[in-house]
C-alpha cells in the first residue's frame, strides 16, 4: 500500500514513516462549501477535507470581521452628535 499522506510505501496497516493508518478512506474535496456547514458537530466535520476546513475557516473570519465593523460604526455613530 502507499501513504496517501506522505507517499511512502509499505505492506502494513499503518505506515511507517508517518504512523497513518492506511486502512481508513481521506475525504474528498466538496464543490462548495457554505457558512452554515460550520454549525455542524465535530463528527461530521471530522469527514471534511482539510482544504474545505480551511474555506470554511475564512468564511467565518470574513463574518467576524464584518460583525466587528458593524459594532465599530454603531460606537461611533452614538459618540457622534
Amino acid at each position: 500500500m502507499i501513504c496517501s499522506y506522505c507517499g511512502t510505501e509499505g505492506l502494513e496497516d499503518i505506515c511507517p514513516f508517518c504512523g497513518a493508518d492506511l486502512n481508513i478512506k481521506r475525504p474528498k474535496l466538496k464543490e462548495f462549501v457554505i457558512l452554515e456547514d460550520v454549525e455542524k458537530p465535530f463528527n461530521e466535520l471530522s469527514c471534511f477535507h482539510t482544504y474545505d476546513l480551511l474555506v470554511m475557516l475564512r468564511l467565518v473570519r470574513k463574518e467576524r470581521t464584518k460583525a466587528y465593523d458593524l459594532m465599530l460604526t454603531l460606537k461611533k455613530a452614538r459618540e457622534s452628535p
